[in-house]
């Protein structure tokens, strides 16, 4: 089985599980609270819809458009283009991002414009070769439209997560505040229902995640499809990725939205980095929570790809 065939295989069953437990779980729901399902949809449907809308100007803040004719930056929007135009979609507009971390992320809507947004720190450790690898996995995920297709995925599992936080919080100040038996257990039921919720989210975040991975590995394979041999540039450049990131602290509340968390590497050089990478074996639980997959297993898929074809 190729890489591709395996990738889609994977993919569907990942998508079946996941929206099967999303399934049982909202019949749970609906049953317990005697909620129509009728009425469920309409509410998920609209809070997709916000999400939809308002998520471009919040993942993509502070970034700056760049188009052709800028004198310094006016080379990125052409390459941005021809990879897109290699890719078969529409060029998306190019934003350059003040941050302190290197990254690239696809983001948008029809209505905001389908996106591509780079850190200025990517440009500095970045050699062409790489930044057009990077740029071609982002623009994979506008080809596979991944941005929707996560946002639907995420949607239960993101709306439990704030019900049960705001159980949670209303039953801890409960307690406090408690002036009788009455009051008290209303605290207690509060935040009972808070960590069933909880728990609910986090297994079902288990399979959205594991959709999300695959889709990454997706990404990546139409970095192959574009640049072919010049797709093994990506394994180094997510080697300076991660050698840089070794030497920042992520702030949780301006960054960790659009990359992933950071992996411990031992080498410094980033070829000794990719090196380390080819000859690991990730354990399958390594990744279990994260959006990505770990670097070693796309260095891998990548190389895999390049020696046998898709």
């Amino acid at each position: 089985m190729s890489v591709r065939e395996r990738l889609l295989v994977s993919m569907t069953v990942a998508l079946i599980l996941t929206v099967l437990s999303e399934g049982l779980i909202l019949l749970v729901i609906s049953s317990a609270l005697r909620i129509p399902l009728l009425l469920i949809f309409p509410l998920l449907f609209v809070f997709w819809l916000f999400q939809w809308f308002i998520s471009p100007y919040l993942v993509g803040r502070g970034g700056v458009e760049v188009f052709i004719n800028d004198p310094e930056y006016g080379w990125i929007v052409q390459m941005v283009r021809e990879i897109a135009v290699a890719s078969r979609v529409s060029p998306p507009r190019v934003f350059l991002v003040d941050a302190p971390y290197p990254n690239a992320f696809a983001y948008g809507n029809s209505v905001s414009g389908r996106r591509v947004g780079i850190t200025l720190p990517l440009l500095q450790i970045l050699d062409m070769n790489e930044l057009r690898a990077v740029i071609a996995h982002e623009i994979g995920h506008l080809r596979h439209r991944d941005v929707e297709i996560g946002m639907t995925l995420g949607l239960i599992p993101t709306a439990l997560g704030y019900i049960s936080t705001l159980l949670m919080n209303v039953g801890f100040l409960a307690i406090l505040f408690a002036g009788d038996e009455f009051e008290f257990l209303f605290a207690l039921l509060a935040l009972a229902l808070g960590f069933i919720l909880l728990v609910a989210t986090l297994t079902l975040q288990i399979f959205v995640l594991w959709f999300n991975r695959l889709r990454e590995s997706y990404a990546d394979y139409n970095s192959y499809q574009v640049l072919g041999e010049g797709s093994g540039a990506l394994a180094t450049a997510l080697a300076k990725i991660e050698l840089y990131m070794q030497k920042i602290r992520l702030d949780p509340f301006t960054g960790i939205i659009v990359t992933a968390a950071p992996v411990r590497v031992e080498q410094q050089e980033p070829l000794l980095v990719v090196r380390e990478w080819l000859n690991r074996k990730v354990s399958v639980f390594t990744d279990i929570l994260s959006t990505h997959p770990h670097p070693a297993r796309r260095v891998q898929m990548l190389y895999r790809l390049i020696r046998e074809g898709g």
